[in-house]
Order: C-alpha cells, then sequence, then structure tokens
C-alpha cells in the first residue's frame, strides 16, 4: 500500500505538472483566470509578498526559473513568465483535485486517513495557487508597460529615419 500511494502521489503530481502544458491555449483565456474585484485586498490581508519567495519553486524542471525576474526584461520572456503562472496555478489546482482519487486507491478500511490526507492536499496547493494568481496581474500590468515603451521606441526611430531622410534630401536640393 504505501509503495501504490507513493506512485500515485508521484503521478498527480507530476503528471498535473506535466498534463497542464498540453492544454489548448484557449483554456487560459477563460475569466476564472482573471483577477477578481477582492483579490488585491486579499493579498495585502494574507501579507503575500512577505511569504511568497519563501516557499519552493521547481520551475527549473521545466526549464524557467520563475523566482525572480530577470535584469534583462523583453517581451518574449514576460509573455512566458505569465503563460508559466497559468500553468502552474492550473497544475496545482489539478493536483488539489485529483489528490481525492487516494480515496478509490485504499481500502476503506483507511477511507478516514485517505480524506485526510487529500484534504492536506488541498491546504498546500493554496499557497501555490494563490502566489500565481497574485504574480500573474502584476506580470501583465508590466507587460503592457513594455510593450508601450517598445511601440514609442519604433515610433521614436521611425520618426527620426524620416527626419534623417527629410534632411537628406534637402541637402541634395540645396546642393
Amino acid at each position: 500500500m504505501i509503495v501504490s500511494n507513493t506512485a500515485f502521489w508521484l503521478i498527480v503530481c507530476f503528471g498535473s505538472a506535466y498534463a497542464v502544458r498540453y492544454l489548448p491555449d484557449s483554456w487560459y483565456k477563460a475569466s476564472y483566470f482573471e483577477e477578481k474585484p477582492l483579490e488585491r485586498r486579499l493579498y495585502r490581508t494574507l501579507r503575500i509578498n512577505s511569504w511568497k519567495d519563501r516557499l519552493p519553486e521547481w520551475g527549473s524542471v521545466f526549464h524557467f526559473e520563475k523566482k525572480n525576474l530577470r535584469e534583462d526584461l523583453d517581451l518574449v520572456y514576460l509573455r512566458r513568465f505569465i503563460m508559466e503562472t497559468y500553468y502552474s496555478e492550473s497544475g496545482h489546482s489539478m493536483m488539489a483535485v485529483l489528490g481525492f482519487g487516494c480515496l478509490l486507491l485504499n481500502p476503506a478500511s483507511y477511507s478516514g486517513m485517505a480524506l485526510m490526507l487529500a484534504c492536506i492536499n488541498v491546504v498546500v496547493q493554496i499557497p501555490f495557487i494563490v502566489i500565481q494568481r497574485y504574480n500573474r496581474p502584476r506580470l501583465m500590468r508590466l507587460k503592457i508597460r513594455l510593450e508601450r515603451a517598445s511601440r514609442q521606441e519604433k515610433a521614436d526611430r521611425k520618426e527620426h529615419a524620416n527626419y534623417d531622410t527629410a534632411r537628406h534630401h534637402n541637402r541634395r536640393q540645396d546642393a
């Protein structure tokens, strides 16, 4: 029974983490993932910023470290980071729900223990879900600022190029 329970939890946890990466992108556009009106107040009440970095982070398993933002931010990196928050939130949510499968795995005489483990698993998953929901809106706002700055930079370059072209054209006419 120890081996089957260990295998079950490993499959639930690692299987969920991988499975969410195969969901269609449209899955992550659901209103469920949008920040709800009371969430910001909840995050302040929970003081999430003071403890969120103390929890383990397994992004390196998927070749993307989410513990800290990179120094050299760009839009590609931010889009990937945002996508990783969707994956992580979905994976931890899936782990929380699928953990109740341990009730089916264990004999009826162990159902109390299995239910307790499933409930503990839900409690363990909640902080990781909350962290993703806390970080994603902030990353999205940062992405919008970078997109604006990028558009402005392109407009400035275009304006500068037009100015240089006009100046060059005027010099040719003067000669």
